[in-house]
């Protein structure tokens, strides 16, 4: 039976055949992976026979020939029962500590490929932005817009007015590719929005019908750039918009730190719109991804002869 007499040395000389346990089924558990179940399973049975070889050999050997005798039974059996619930707490605690490890281990592994995937996709961007601006100069294409809205001014303001709209909406459209953010204010891209319908009027006049409103109060809220001209472009691409009791309809609300745009159209008679436009809608999924990850839904539809769109970004 144990001395009552004993010191905080001897205590702790007791507990190394423990702590040494504990160690070693830590290392035979790492090997789980490699080894197998069958492994982990044979490993408990052998570093129990070794290590209750070992402690026998520590207490009544050892210890006392180092002059610290705290455990005086000699019967084996005791001492087997002993050693066996000292061995399956201190294997415990190692597989307890296993499993702790190896849970933060996938978390920390899982969050790092999470964000390699992210990295992966904004540099993929990166590159389908550069090369689209690639086909185009943009300093090319500004100068000879601004070369024709000069001559225009001389024949027609409305003429070069329009012209410095489209100007501006180019403009818009190449910074796009350079916001590093991926992100550009509501404001800027409603009023590019507004660019966008003025010059469709001044093509289609009146033969196109639409129905445009904004509700709410601006309040920094963000949006990927062209993401409400993406889906509008392409409903004046796609879309049968000659109807008066289907006009093409534009509603964005506002809210502090939420963005929702709803955009619904007619589809043209022998037109497959939503496959027509799912390369837009797949570019502006990807940059919702990098610039908005779990904080948005988009949802595009078709039915009923109707092509539905709805974004709402948080």
């Amino acid at each position: 039976m144990t001395r009552p007499n004993v010191t905080i040395f001897g205590t702790l000389l007791y507990f190394v055949p423990f702590a040494i346990t504990f160690y070693i089924s830590l290392y035979c558990l790492n090997l789980y992976k490699e080894k197998g179940i069958w492994w982990s399973v044979a490993s408990f049975f052998i570093v129990f026979l070794v290590m209750a070889t070992f402690g026998y050999v520590y207490i009544y050997l050892i210890m006392p020939a180092m002059g610290k005798i705290i455990y005086t039974s000699t019967n084996l059996s005791a001492f087997l029962q002993e050693a066996l619930w000292g061995y399956v707490r201190f294997f415990s605690f190692a597989l307890l500590y296993f499993y702790v490890t190896q849970t933060f281990r996938k978390e920390r592994e899982n969050a790092a490929l999470k964000q390699q995937e992210l990295k992966a996709q904004q540099e993929k961007l990166q590159y389908e932005y550069a090369f689209i601006r690639s086909q185009i100069n943009p300093h090319f294409l500004h100068n000879t817009l601004n070369t024709l809205f000069s001559e225009a001014l001389n024949y027609s303001p409305e003429l070069a007015d329009n012209i410095l709209k489209l100007s501006s909406i180019m403009r818009y459209s190449m910074e796009a590719l350079e916001f590093d953010s991926g992100k550009v204010s509501v404001q800027k891209e409603l009023e590019h929005l507004q660019t966008l319908i003025d010059i469709n009027n001044l093509r289609f006049g009146e033969s196109k019908l639409i129905s445009y409103e904004v509700e709410g109060l601006l309040n920094g809220q963000m949006v990927p750039p062209l993401s409400f001209i993406t889906i509008v472009e392409n409903a004046f691409k796609y879309g049968d918009l000659k109807d008066p009791l289907q006009p093409l309809t534009i509603r964005v609300r506002l809210k502090p730190g939420e963005v929702h745009f709803y955009c619904c159209n007619k589809i043209k008679k022998n037109n497959m719109q939503f496959s027509s436009s799912n390369i837009g809608i797949t570019n502006l999924s990807k940059r919702l991804d990098v610039a908005f990850k779990n904080r948005y839904e988009m949802n595009a539809k078709s039915g009923n002869g109707l092509y539905i769109f709805e974004l709402t970004v948080k």
